[in-house]
């Protein structure tokens, strides 16, 4: 028999918790059922271009019990991406590029992020305002790569040069290390209009300015054109196709090219196709305006139909958060876009140096919206300008027309 009306209580109460009993009219949260933390109890979906964000997200909903990701890697991504949006059921959380977002956000398909991302002192401000729209940010940059120049380092040695630091000096280059006997040209031309934005900026010029006003009728536009086309036409250049190869990368890597400008990606694919190259890295050079590159940027968005904005931005703000962005690729294939992690990319690849300090100079690659048809006019030109089926003057008369046409 229990001595105390207390000790009573208890054993009574243990009995019944052990026998899964309840006492009649006793309400006590430790008796009833627990809930299993057995998510989703909310989702958010995810389109992607790549599997390495997935697995970032996957560690992401395994932290939280009460969210599940639902994500969707697709290798068209390009193409899929704005059919996604103007679905009935579009994804909550997308990857958009510094290219894209103009044509997207003046659609009406993002969501302005609002006071929903937090402070953005610590991110370079010409990437973090790429995605401001009207006054409005919509995403933070998750990663950035830029143009430099690669070049082939024992051609450049056999003729004792150095990187070139100007326009003067990359023509002579050109001229030195050309090698028609084996089809090596001493600069690889892209016919691509983001490797030709640079010379606009070291020419002192723009392809379209801040006011929305088309350049192409500058003669720094023009000088942007007759330098790298002039090397061409005096056969101290080619392009790609011209060594059967599909983009400079490769042409490099076949040591049928001298020079070319690409960005961070060309460095893991060098080491995986042509691991015994020696090439270097260096900054483009100055022109007569100065100097210029192109960096290229991303950053995670919300779709404006969004059914859970608040946990898409949560999302988002952790992927570009400084511990997400420290866990770059060993390859080097991107870099930070937070200034607090400069020093420690530096310091993990410091041959890679000359692509980070293009970010002092450099213009997004980016343009106003409703400018892909200019992007894909200009490209064309290019192949006609190299096969000299055009001149500079009459290329460059029709794109300030097709410019201007855009911009009304």
């Amino acid at each position: 028999m229990c001595n105390r009306i207390s000790r009573c209580v208890v054993h009574i109460l243990l009995l019944l918790w052990l026998t899964g009993c309840s006492a009649p009219g006793v309400d006590l949260p430790f008796l009833q059922p627990q809930p299993t933390p057995t998510p989703p109890y909310r989702t958010v979906t995810a389109l992607l271009p790549d599997e390495p964000a997935n697995l970032r997200i996957r560690q992401y909903d395994r932290e939280r019990i009460d969210l599940l990701v639902d994500v969707k890697v697709d290798t068209t991504y390009d193409a899929a991406l704005g059919i996604a949006l103007r679905s009935d059921q579009p994804p909550d959380l997308v990857v958009v590029d510094s290219f894209a977002f103009p044509d997207l956000v003046a659609a009406g398909l993002l969501m302005p992020a609002g006071d929903r991302l937090g402070p953005t002192d610590d991110f370079y401000s010409l990437l973090a305002d790429a995605f401001v729209w009207q006054g409005e940010r919509y995403c933070l940059p998750r990663e950035v790569r830029t143009l430099a120049l690669i070049y082939n380092r024992s051609q450049f040695a056999a003729e004792e040069l150095p990187p070139p630091r100007t326009w003067d000096e990359m023509r002579t280059a050109a001229e030195r290390v050309t090698d028609l006997n084996i089809g090596s040209f001493g600069l690889i031309i892209s016919p691509d209009l983001s490797r030709w934005f640079p010379f606009f900026d070291q020419a002192g010029g723009d392809v379209v300015d801040s006011n929305g006003r088309v350049g192409m009728d500058s003669p720094a536009a023009a000088a942007a054109i007759d330098f790298p086309l002039t090397i061409f036409r005096d056969n101290f250049g080619g392009q790609p196709g011209e060594s059967n190869s599909s983009w400079a990368g490769e042409v490099i890597g076949k040591g049928k090219g001298g020079m070319a400008l690409e960005g961070n990606w060309v460095v893991p694919y060098l080491a995986a196709e042509f691991p015994a190259l020696d090439y270097g890295i260096a900054p483009l050079p100055n022109g007569p305006g100065g100097q210029g590159t192109v960096a290229f940027t991303s950053c995670y968005a919300v779709s404006a139909r969004s059914q859970r904005p608040d946990d898409a931005f949560a999302l988002a703000g952790w992927l570009t958060s400084p511990s997400l962005q420290r866990d770059w690729p060993a390859d080097g294939a991107y870099m930070p876009t937070r200034i607090s992690l400069r020093d420690e990319w530096l310091a993990a690849f410091p041959a890679l140096a000359p692509f980070l300090a293009g970010l002092e100079n450099a213009r997004v690659w980016q343009l106003p919206p409703g400018y892909t048809p200019f992007l894909e006019s200009f490209n064309r030109g290019m192949i006609q300008l190299l096969t000299a089926d055009i001149e500079a003057g009459d290329f460059l008369e029709q794109m300030q027309t097709i410019g201007e046409g855009l911009g009304k």
